[in-house]
Formats: structure tokens, sequence, C-alpha cells
């Protein structure tokens, strides 16, 4: 796939596209993220690794406040996700309009699929776009159909999502993402619910996507995915970001005792 393959907003700002300063996240009175600051770069593919309960679908799942945060700020394309800044200094939560404006220039890919089992897998794919951006459906199916061609499903426009293997029903969930044009893919260990023999097929779709320049975090214990097609790696443990950089040297040669103890477990 060529770069211009995937039609993208144009940028707004010319920072990063990601920026998290000092977020945390309480679940009742379990400490879920700790004071957690990234910055990704347009482009860059990271992902996230760490045990189980390291606070890595909680962090990404905060990125379009599907998850609350208790405090911190998180910026997309340079705009404050969920939040407006008073001039009293105060920041107080958008409208949901607002929000569901912002969430879609961000998609995001499930372990479970999520797909409407009543609409046929081209409708799962142009639905959002014409419901939620007010895109002309003639334009939006046009496109449906381009991206269904993409992952490789275009023979399945006319299915059902039941009819069809998980790596298929994931790979239609990639697509739909891909109709709203967002600016930032996000990935919640996407393979983990699928059966090893589809695993190859989604992967493929998702080194693609990297391969024509979107900017994605990715949520992954495919390690081989991740020395393949990461820029960098971000290890996280106890709701904290202990060590990144790039996947090599990470996980041959870590600084972290913790880092090292994870990657003797799944290397």
């Amino acid at each position: 796939m060529s770069a211009t393959e995937y039609t993208t907003p144009v940028s707004v700002t010319d920072g990063p596209i990601v920026r998290t300063v000092d977020v945390n996240k309480w679940f009742d009175d379990r400490h879920i993220l700790t004071d957690v600051s990234l910055e990704i770069a347009r482009g860059e593919v990271v992902v996230l690794v760490g045990p189980s309960g390291a606070g890595k679908t909680t962090f990404l799942r905060t990125l379009n406040r599907l998850e609350q945060i208790e405090s911190g700020e998180i910026y997309i394309n340079g705009e404050r996700i969920g939040e407006t800044v008073r001039e009293n200094g105060r920041s107080v939560p958008i409208s949901e309009k607002a929000l569901a404006k912002q969430r879609s220039n961000i998609g995001f890919v499930f372990q479970h699929f999520n797909l409407f089992p009543h609409m046929t897998v081209l409708e799962n794919i142009w639905h959002s776009p014409v419901r939620v951006k007010g895109e002309k459906k003639t334009v939006a199916v046009a496109y449906a159909k381009e991206l269904l061609e993409r992952v490789g499903l275009s023979d399945k426009a006319d299915a059902r999502p039941r009819s069809l293997s998980g790596g298929q029903q994931q790979r239609v969930a990639i697509a739909r993402a891909l109709a709203m044009r967002p600016a930032l893919m996000l990935f919640d260990e996407p393979t983990s619910a699928l059966d090893p023999e589809m695993v190859g097929e989604v992967l493929q779709v998702m080194k693609d996507l990297a391969a024509a320049g979107m900017t994605m975090i990715v949520v992954s214990h495919e390690m081989g995915f991740t020395r393949e097609v990461a820029d960098r790696v971000v290890v996280m443990d106890a709701g904290t970001i202990i060590e990144q950089g790039d996947p090599e040297l990470v996980f041959t040669n870590p600084s972290h005792d913790r880092t090292r103890q994870f990657l003797s477990k799944i290397l």
C-alpha cells in the first residue's frame, strides 16, 4: 500500500499528535494510572507492552475518554480531549456532542469486534461516517468499498458479521475505524481473541497501515509484530511507564529489572 491509500485529515499542528501530561486514573481505591506522560509523533507506531494489570488498556481508553481521568491532560492533534479550560484556569468537561466530534478523529479497534450484527459488512463500515460525520452516503459507501478491498474482503460486502471468521471480523472492524478517516488509530490487543491461524491476516493489515504512515498506538503481546513494525516500544508496569525505546534495544538490553522479568516470560 502507498501512503496515499488511506485518507486522513490535514494536521492541525506540527507538534506531537498525542501528548499526555501526568495522567492519573483510579478505580475505587486502586491507582490504575500514575502520572503517565507520553508524546507520540505523527506517523509513529508505538506498541505498549507489559504484564497483565499494568494499565495499558486503561491508558489507551483514556485517550478518547472511554475512561475518564482524575487528573492530568490529554491532547490529540493539539486539542485537549474531553475538557476545556476556562479563563480562571479551571477545566470543565465538554458536551457529549463535542466529545463525539473529537472521538471521530480517533479510530479504536477492540479485542472483540463489536460489529453491528443486524447490518451487512458494508453497512457496518459506512454507517458511522454518515450518522456521526454527516458524510454523503454515496461518498461513504464508495470509500467503504475501497477499504474492504484493501483489507482483502471485497467479496464479503453483503455478508453478515456472524458468517465471518474472527480474523475477517477484525479486519472489518479495522476498515470501519478507518472509514472515519482518523488521524490516529488505537488497537487494544486486536489479535488476542483470534485463533492462532487467523492472527497473521490481521497483523498484515496493521503492517500495511504502518507502511502507509498511519499513527498507531497498539497494546499487544505480539513481539514479532512489535520488532518488525514499531518505531518505539513503551513498557508499562503498575500504572506507570518504566522504560521506552527502540524495540530491539529494549528487548535485547532492557534497563529495568521489571522489564527483564516480563520479557523473560514471553520471549
